[in-house]
């Protein structure tokens, strides 16, 4: 049961923050830092395999590619605090793969802004689909890559 919990925790929370995107287009400040408090239950509840720095290192390394991407304002700033905060839950090995998927569900929604004349748009959904994707299927980047 506890399991299941863990897993369901970055889903819901990025559920929460669509809902809140495509209302306000803001993510808000607590979804990330629920995320982050939460990580240490990890470590309780389960037989978790992820040394504490890989944590640590996965929110840095998506801070950092969040900065990044947000530089061009294409990424807000909750877009970028949620993704680090993923990171950090997911651990470091999660990031990029969870970065592609992100990247694959948001580029429908950026042709569809483009269609729309739209200068940005929502970026959560994409972010809950990457999340939904490495969560349910976290190997798929090996399998469809070899």
């Amino acid at each position: 049961m506890s399991e299941i919990i863990l897993f369901l925790i970055p889903i819901v929370g990025t559920a929460i923050a669509v809902t809140c995107d495509l209302r306000s287009r803001e993510i808000p400040d607590w979804m990330p830092i629920v995320i982050v408090l939460l990580i240490p239950l990890q470590f309780v509840v389960s037989d978790h395999s992820i040394a504490w720095w890989q944590h640590v290192a996965g929110a840095v390394v998506a801070l950092t590619i969040g900065l990044i991407v947000g530089y061009g304002d294409r990424f807000g700033g909750g877009d970028i605090k949620l993704f680090a905060a993923l990171g950090g839950w997911f651990g470091l090995f999660a990031v990029v793969p969870l970065a592609l998927w992100i990247s694959i569900a948001g580029l429908p929604l950026a042709f569809w802004a483009a269609a729309r004349k739209q200068r940005d748009f929502a970026y959560a959904p994409a972010i809950f689909a990457g999340v939904c994707v490495h969560a349910f299927v976290p190997d798929l980047l090996g399998r469809v890559a070899f």
